[in-house]
């Protein structure tokens, strides 16, 4: 075998903190690793060791004024190589260091942001102007949104690996017409503020507000994690975060809905939350109408919300005619082979929720047999989608997701005596993090049965693995999606009297 040495120097300067995370566990065994901090005996150095005991050893050195810290790890087995992992720090053998005053910075970022701002006439003028055409406040919040979103294109790196001193002022990024996350935040704030808004600036993370990760967030400071730069206003009795989304979405949706994030005035870490309404959900409807021979017309609505409004939104909005064909043929396809479409795609989002509608026909979608008829729901009931059947490593649901399918079968003349069908239940995940519920319902020749899903984030350890497995089992058996239909006495006469 081969051995590669790398040896490379980073010099930062003025940066207002230095922070860092340092793994001692990976999907390959560890021989050795050693790391080496450094600083001077009056600078405060905080640490978090994390993982199982005896991994990482740690030693502290004082030397002429200075005081270095080093940490160890020698033969450490391999991590199985599992998806879907929570941060490193929840469950691995990992060191994060964090040298600064978290609060100072916050403070000086705030300030710096604000003064930024200020300077901005131009972009003030622009705000005013937007907003004199402008019907109602929510209209100006929009076309202020719309207007930076358009004409200021994302550039450069996360404002967190730069100095404070190279924020670039409102006016600024509007000339250059680019800039990175936090110069927009900038440009809304003056914006918004010459708009008669009263912005303030929120720092979103990735994280949800998880038990075992809350608690290391708001106990040990964090805030290379806290690196999207919002601007929360309040305009009708409704609060909206703007610089995470663009044109195409609605207002008051935000990507970072039900993660955590940093109120700079306050410095407080809160949760954020989209508008009343703008949560991200889909509901879906499918009208089945079947015929004695096993045929079926399917009428699907879908309905958007939240980010899945916004994402489809700038999809279609972007889409050329013959992918528009193209993603056409491939929703009927992956309905059942030999699907036929026999309607126009229909999308509607000029109006919330945004609408995905079109109908289709299957000539095999029930199969007959003598007196009996059977056919299974047109779609797999998923709420977790786990994957392996064992896991050695938690499980790390990051996002809330909310789902609805209602489902109503207009029974064949012929065959209207149910024998079989998806049985009403409630299925609950460990510690809260998702749920789904039937609810099945069949009478006067007609079914309905109405599945709801929802996941919240959650840590789930190997333990209760099994319980997600239990569940994703139930919703996939058999008796979860197929109907069993008998013909009817009539019918079953007729046909043997050949009437």
């Amino acid at each position: 075998g081969s051995t590669i040495e790398v040896e490379f120097e980073v010099t930062s300067t003025n940066k207002p903190f230095l922070s860092g995370l340092e793994t001692f566990q990976f999907p390959d065994a560890l021989d050795q690793k050693s790391f080496q901090l450094t600083a001077p005996s009056a600078v405060k150095v905080r640490k978090l060791i994390s993982g199982p005991g005896g991994i990482v050893r740690e030693t502290d050195r004082r030397v002429e004024g200075s005081r270095t810290f080093e940490w160890q790890a020698d033969h450490v087995k391999a991590l199985p190589a599992e998806s879907q992992l929570p941060p490193e720090w929840t469950y691995g053998a990992a060191v994060a260091y964090f040298i600064g005053d978290p609060n100072l910075y916050y403070k000086e970022l705030r300030k710096t942001l604000l003064d930024r701002s200020a300077h901005g006439t131009n972009a003030a003028a622009m705000a005013r102007q937007l907003a004199a055409r402008a019907k109602t406040r929510l209209d100006a919040l929009k076309a202020i949104r719309d207007f930076i979103s358009t004409s200021i294109r994302l550039a450069g790196p996360s404002f967190t690996e730069l100095p404070l001193s190279e924020l670039s002022d409102a006016d600024t990024t509007l000339a250059d017409g680019y800039g990175h996350l936090a110069d927009r935040a900038i440009l809304f704030h003056a914006m918004l503020t010459a708009a008669g808004f009263k912005p303030e600036f929120v720092l979103a993370s990735e994280l949800p507000p998880v038990k075992d990760i809350a608690r290391v967030v708001k106990s040990f400071p964090m805030p290379q994690l806290f690196r999207g730069p919002l601007v929360r206003v309040k305009v009708d009795g409704q609060t909206c975060y703007l610089n995470d989304t663009d044109q195409y979405s609605r207002l008051g949706t935000t990507s970072h809905d039900g993660l955590l994030g940093i109120v700079l005035a306050s410095r407080a870490c809160k949760v954020i939350h989209a508008a009343k309404g703008c949560e991200n959900r889909t509901e879906t409807d499918f009208a089945i109408s079947l015929g004695n021979d096993g045929q079926a017309r399917i009428g699907v609505t879908r309905r958007y919300y939240g980010t899945g409004y916004n994402d489809k939104n700038r999809y279609f909005s972007e889409l050329p005619p013959e992918e528009r064909k193209r993603y056409y043929q491939e929703l009927v396809s992956a309905m059942a082979q030999g699907a036929r479409p026999v309607s126009d795609l229909v999308t509607k989002f000029d109006a919330y929720p945004g609408l995905e509608q079109y109908t289709l026909t299957i000539d095999n979608f029930s199969v007959v047999d003598g007196d009996y008829s059977y056919f299974d729901l047109p779609f797999t009931a998923e709420l977790f989608r786990p994957g392996s059947d064992r896991r050695a490593l938690p499980l790390f649901i990051s996002r809330r997701s909310a789902q609805t399918l209602r489902t109503e079968i207009e029974l064949p003349p012929g065959f209207r005596q149910v024998v079989i069908a998806p049985p009403s239940e409630k299925l609950k995940g460990p510690d809260n993090c998702g749920s789904a519920r039937i609810a099945s319902v069949c009478k006067d020749g007609k079914c309905s049965i109405t599945h709801q899903f929802e996941a919240n984030p959650a840590i789930v350890s190997p333990k209760d693995y099994p319980d997600l497995l239990r569940i994703e089992s139930a919703l996939g058996r058999k008796s979860s999606r197929v109907f069993l239909l008998e013909k009817t006495p009539a019918a079953a006469l007729g046909a043997k009297t050949g009437t």
